[in-house]
């Protein structure tokens, strides 16, 4: 074991001793600049317009489709005669959001009975029954 640690220690002397030469680390190299994308003129190409939005409602029956409609109209007929006996002038804050969102349901539900989604249509008007109804007792 001793004659190892001789050869070890005489290995480590005679390297410890050595120069030590200066690293130069190379700059990186620097990007090339991409070119500007360059601007393209519309072509005169006419747009057309889109499809119309795909019906996700599900099939009903012909009767259960005449059965919507009838109610989607009565409601939203309903709403709307709720809608003139409210005074926008003495709506609170809260109420003229809440006002908004119902004139919003009848819109939908007026578009929806034009695309013949009576489903959608029903479930819109309902609720802006509900919101007219609850506004209008809200202002008693």
């Amino acid at each position: 074991m001793r004659p190892l640690y001789y050869v070890l220690l005489l290995a480590v002397m005679s390297g410890g001793c050595a120069e030590k030469k200066a690293t130069v680390i190379p700059a990186s190299p620097q990007r090339p600049q991409r070119p500007r994308p360059v601007k393209k003129e519309p072509s005169p190409v006419k747009k057309e317009d889109p499809p119309p939005p795909t019906i996700l409602s599900p099939r009903v029956g012909q009767e259960e489709e005449d059965r919507l409609k009838q109610e989607a109209m009565s409601r939203i007929d309903g709403a709307e005669r709720i809608v003139t006996q409210i005074d926008q002038n003495r709506l609170a804050e809260d109420q003229r959001g809440t006002f908004t969102t119902l004139q919003s349901f009848l819109s939908k539900a007026r578009e929806a009975l034009s695309l013949e989604d009576f489903l959608r249509a029903f479930n819109l008007a309902d609720k802006a029954q509900i919101l007219a109804q609850e506004l209008l007792n809200s202002l008693r």
